[in-house]
């Protein structure tokens, strides 16, 4: 679906000049914008490099259109779920091994119980596959969003951001 110039500035980061730079480089949709990826919108004179991969994170999440059928929806759901989940497994293994000492005790029980919460987030998300809206597709990219990045954080905010991470889960059910 083409949009137009405007449509184009519901992306954060994008103001009236950079939609109109975006719309003239034919990157008129959100999908285009997908699919040309870094090294397209590099080329677009303007684009802060720091703000490419927040552009191309909500582009992914946008692109599934309302109108898309309950079939490419389901698909772009399981999808995130699926990168949801392969990001959390390495993310637990590391945590266990970088903060061995410090998940001793009461911490390490806390965060056990952070994962076990977010892991039944997502099987619920999943279970619930009848109702497959461009909504839960949005929070599970979220979700995936929190989670990444948080290898090389602390303990403490390794457990906020499996938090946050599981209360945009549940805001896809």
């Amino acid at each position: 679906m083409t949009h137009t110039a405007a449509d184009l500035q519901q992306l954060k980061g994008v103001g009236t000049v950079l939609a109109k730079r975006l719309y003239d480089a034919g990157l008129d949709s959100f999908t285009k914008i997908a699919q040309e990826g870094e090294e397209g919108l590099k080329r677009v004179r303007g684009i802060p490099p720091r703000s490419i991969a927040s552009i191309l994170s909500q582009v992914k999440t946008l692109s599934v259109a309302p109108h898309a059928d309950k079939g490419e929806r389901a698909e772009a759901m399981k999808h995130r779920l699926i990168e949801v989940k392969e990001l959390l497994h390495p993310l637990a293994e590391t945590t266990r091994q970088r903060f061995q000492d410090e998940l001793a005790g009461k911490p390490g029980k806390k965060l056990a119980a952070d994962l076990v919460r977010i892991e039944d987030a997502l099987e619920r998300v999943r279970d619930g596959g009848k109702k497959v809206s461009k909504r839960a597709v949005s929070a599970l990219g979220k979700a995936q969003k929190r989670v990444e990045g948080l290898e090389d954080a602390s303990c403490k905010k390794v457990r906020k951001g499996l938090k946050r991470a599981k209360k945009a889960v549940l805001k896809a059910l």
